[in-house]
C-alpha cells in the first residue's frame, strides 16, 4: 500500500479497476467512503459508508468531496455511480448532532463543507448516478437531486403464506425539513423547484413531504424506479462485480446496482467534452449564484440554526428519536 494524496486515503489493486479508501477521522475508524474505479471502462463507484445512516458530518462532507475530486482526476473516468452500503439507507441527511448546542466555529466550517458539497457534485465533470437502494430525506435527497440521474428502488417484495405478495420496505425520498422544526436552505429548495416544477415544490416544502418510489417518478424527483430482476447480461454482472468494493460484493445481483452500472456506462461512451458543455448550460448560473452568496448562506443559516426555538426543536427531535431507538 501506498500513501496518496492524503495520509487518510489508501489505494491498492483491485481486479482491472483500482481500489480508495477515505477515512476522514471517522471516530470508528471505519472507512468514510469507498471508491472503486474501472478505467477499462471509463466509470468509477462511490461508496457512503458512515454507519448507521450516512449522516453528512464536516467529516463526512469532506470525504464526498475528496473522494469525487481524485475520481475527476483520472482523464479516463468519465462517470461515477454514487451508493451507500447501507440498503436501507441511502443517506439521512444533515448530521443533527452537528446543528444541536453547535460549537461556534465548527458550525460555519460544517456549513461551509456542505455548499463545497454542492459545488462539487453539482458541478462535477463527471456524470454522476445516484443508486437510490434505502431512503433519501432532507440533505439525502439533496445529495440525490445534486446527480445528473437518480434509480431509486421500489423496496422489498416477498411471499407472506399462502403466496400473497406484499411489500416490505419502500423507501421514500423529499425535503422533509419542516418536520424537523427547521427550513430547507434556499439554494437546497430552489434545487427542487427545478427538479419537479414550483408548485409541487412549494407545497412539499411547506410539508416536509417524503415521496415514495411510484410519486417521486410521476413528479420527476428520480428518473428510474427498479425492482424486479430482469436477468441482467452477463458483461453487465460481471462489469459489476468488478467495480463493487468488497463489503457490497453481493450488491452484484440488485437489479438496481445493475441499472445504475448500464446508466454509467452509457455516460461514460457520450463524448466528454459535449456531455459537460451541456451540463453546464443548465447548472452554471446557479454554481455562480451559489459562490456569490455563499458568504451570505452561512451567516444566514449560522444565526437561522442557533434561535433559541430551532434548538429546542432539534433538541426535541433528538429526544424523540433516541426513545424510538429504545423501544426496538
Amino acid at each position: 500500500m501506498n500513501t496518496v494524496i492524503r495520509s487518510q486515503l489508501l489505494r491498492f489493486s483491485v481486479g482491472r479497476g483500482q481500489q480508495f479508501r477515505f477515512s476522514t477521522a471517522a471516530a470508528n475508524g471505519n472507512d468514510l467512503v469507498i471508491g472503486t474505479v474501472d478505467e477499462t471502462l471509463g466509470i468509477a463507484m462511490l461508496t457512503m459508508n458512515r454507519p448507521p445512516a450516512n449522516s453528512l458530518s464536516l467529516e463526512m462532507n469532506e470525504a464526498i468531496c475528496t473522494s469525487l475530486k481524485t475520481m475527476e482526476s483520472n482523464p479516463k473516468i468519465q462517470s461515477v455511480i454514487l451508493s451507500s452500503s447501507n440498503p436501507k439507507i441511502f443517506s439521512a441527511g444533515l448530521d443533527v448532532s452537528e446543528l444541536v448546542s453547535p460549537h461556534p466555529d465548527r458550525l460555519p466550517k460544517f456549513w461551509n463543507s456542505l455548499q463545497q458539497l454542492y459545488l462539487d457534485l453539482y458541478g462535477s465533470r463527471l456524470a454522476v448516478v445516484a443508486a437510490i437502494q434505502g431512503h433519501a430525506p432532507a440533505a439525502g435527497c439533496f445529495l440525490a437531486m445534486a446527480c445528473d440521474y437518480r434509480i431509486m428502488s421500489s423496496g422489498d417484495i416477498g411471499g407472506e403464506g399462502g403466496g400473497d405478495m406484499k411489500k416490505r420496505f419502500v423507501p421514500t425520498i423529499g425535503l422533509n425539513e419542516t418536520q424537523l422544526g427547521i427550513a430547507a436552505p434556499p439554494w437546497m429548495g430552489q434545487l427542487l423547484v427545478r427538479t419537479i416544477g414550483f408548485r409541487q415544490a412549494e407545497l412539499a416544502l411547506a410539508m416536509g413531504t417524503l415521496f415514495p418510489p411510484d410519486r417521486a417518478l410521476s413528479i420527476g424527483l428520480v428518473d428510474a424506479i427498479e425492482s424486479e430482476q430482469h436477468g441482467a447480461e452477463s458483461t453487465i454482472i460481471e462489469g459489476l462485480s468488478e467495480l463493487l468494493p468488497s463489503i457490497s460484493k453481493d450488491q452484484a445481483s440488485n437489479p438496481l446496482m445493475q441499472k445504475a452500472f448500464k446508466q454509467a456506462t452509457t455516460f461514460a461512451k457520450i463524448p466528454p467534452h459535449a456531455r459537460v458543455a451541456s451540463k453546464l448550460v443548465t447548472r452554471q448560473s446557479h454554481i455562480h449564484d451559489m459562490i456569490a452568496t455563499r458568504d451570505e448562506d452561512t451567516a444566514h443559516f449560522c444565526g437561522f440554526v442557533t434561535q433559541e426555538a430551532v434548538q429546542k426543536n432539534l433538541i426535541a427531535y433528538v429526544e424523540a428519536m433516541k426513545s424510538k431507538s429504545k423501544k426496538k
